[in-house]
């Protein structure tokens, strides 16, 4: 019970604490900006994890929520050029404003980096050295 009270504490404190940098554009899903909160990183081997932050231009909807913003604890396997979502917040404004909507907890699978993608400028904020 104390683990997930700590582990509660850390993914509510880590957002207000973010300093975002932009890391990309892409048009995608109506245009979004994407950013590193570059104080998240951590390393351990050829891993590393960060907090990115997806500012959307219109309105996204998913499972039934409506939000303009989400911020993702990403896991990174800076070797195999591969990455998976830990968790995930969904916000009402842009920015992380407004209204949590919804928040994740769980770790997926792991998928490739696309090259020349939005999420392969995220792999290497993460990853550099």
């Amino acid at each position: 019970m104390i683990k997930l009270l700590a582990l509660a504490m850390i993914l509510i404190s880590t957002s207000a604490m973010a300093e975002w940098t932009k890391v990309g554009e892409s048009n995608l899903r109506g245009g979004f900006t994407a950013y590193a909160d570059l104080t998240s990183i951590s390393k351990v081997g050829d891993r590393a994890k960060m907090w990115a932050l997806f500012d959307y231009k219109t309105v996204q909807k998913s499972s039934g929520v409506e939000y303009l913003s989400e911020i993702i604890r990403r896991d990174y396997d800076c070797k195999q050029k591969q990455m998976r979502k830990l968790a995930y917040k969904f916000f009402s404004w842009n920015m992380e404003g407004g209204d949590l909507i919804r928040s994740y907890n769980q770790p997926q699978k792991w998928v490739p980096v696309k090259p020349d993608s939005v999420d392969e400028a995220e792999w290497k904020v993460a990853c550099s050295d």
